[in-house]
């Protein structure tokens, strides 16, 4: 992903992509972008029913990228394990 475009807005999110899986004692936490009117909105999910820890709306594409990292080595440091499956985001 060279550019995240900052997506066109319809009234209602759409589902952009996940950053990141982490794993730690069978659960899966999942940070996935959603497409907001100001930008973009991150949502850290939790478990099976995809519960929401926290979200974040980002204005910029630098934005949503270091906000994703900074809490995927937060759970890192409380014991959650990294996965490389990914989605990714789209782009275009």
């Amino acid at each position: 992903m060279d550019v995240l475009r900052r997506p066109e807005w319809h009234g209602s999110p759409v589902h952009l992509g996940e950053l990141f899986l982490v794993r730690k004692n069978h659960v899966e936490a999942r940070c996935v972008v959603r497409s907001h009117q100001l930008g973009w909105e991150l949502c850290l999910q939790l478990g099976l029913n995809r519960d929401f820890l926290q979200t974040k709306v980002c204005r910029t594409g630098a934005e949503v990228l270091a906000t994703g990292d900074e809490w995927k080595a937060a759970m890192i440091a409380k014991g959650w394990q990294a996965s490389s499956s990914s989605t990714g985001i789209k782009s275009d």
